[in-house]
């Protein structure tokens, strides 16, 4: 349900090139499954036409001090593996796998905070579905750290929630468990980033969000929890 699993934004500022390596840890939120860590390395480009943010890529149809529109690429942020849970029921049903998600980005930075939303839609044809996320971030300057907190309120479509929490009847015969068709869900986040300068050049970073789910997910068969809990860290170098 996180549309941008890593921004980016929590080990590097708005420099031209940094790189860097990360692990992210994801919650699962399905009965017996297994929660996950990611390491990967990290890219944060930003140029005058074309950027790269943690697990996002764009290109700037619009660009001033205030104001940015974009195409970008991201991943639709979740996933589930069968064949990795502990329950024998839940490891008959389908896999559901990370996808690809295209779509558009505005952004606007005032005094008051910074303010996106995007909406991007599955390329591979996996979920088939579309994802809508706004979100408010306050960067502030606290003694050496520049700390990010921040909100948001993430739309997924029916296909998109039914893809990573549905039950299609084949899989209720197969598995046992009841089958669920689920409609588009709205779920809300608060998370926080921190990043201190180690040096002139290397930053190390960290940052947590947690996710608050709609009933839509919430009261399906295969999910456990309430919300999802989502944890990064990394250091980055910048150029």
């Amino acid at each position: 349900m996180i549309s941008a699993c890593f921004s980016g934004q929590a080990l590097a500022e708005n420099t031209p090139l940094t790189v860097g390596a990360s692990v992210l840890y994801m919650q699962s939120p399905y009965h017996g499954g297994q929660n996950r860590y990611y390491p990967f390395p990290l890219v944060n480009y930003e140029g005058d036409h074309f950027f790269i943010s943690g697990w996002q890529a764009g290109y700037y149809l619009w660009k001033d001090n205030s104001d940015q529109l974009s195409l970008i690429i991201t991943s639709s942020g979740q996933e589930y593996r069968p064949k990795k849970n502990d329950f024998s029921d839940m490891r008959r049903l389908d896999k559901r796998h990370l996808t690809l998600m295209a779509g558009g980005m505005w952004r606007h930075t005032a005094d008051w905070g910074v303010v996106k939303t995007s909406l991007v839609g599955d390329v591979l044809g996996e979920s088939n579905g579309m994802i809508w996320t706004t979100d408010w971030h306050y960067p502030l300057t606290l003694g050496g750290f520049t700390v990010n907190p921040g909100v948001g309120l993430s739309w997924n479509s029916a296909r998109e929630t039914g893809y990573y929490y549905g039950v299609s009847q084949d899989e209720s015969s197969r598995s046992g468990i009841a089958a669920y068709h689920s409609g588009d869900s709205w779920n809300p986040y608060a998370e926080v980033s921190a990043v201190y300068p180690l040096s002139s050049r290397w930053q190390l970073g960290v940052g947590g969000r947690y996710q608050w789910f709609d009933s839509a997910v919430k009261d399906s068969p295969m999910v456990s929890k309430s919300g999802q809990v989502m944890v990064w860290s990394g250091v980055s170098y910048t150029f």
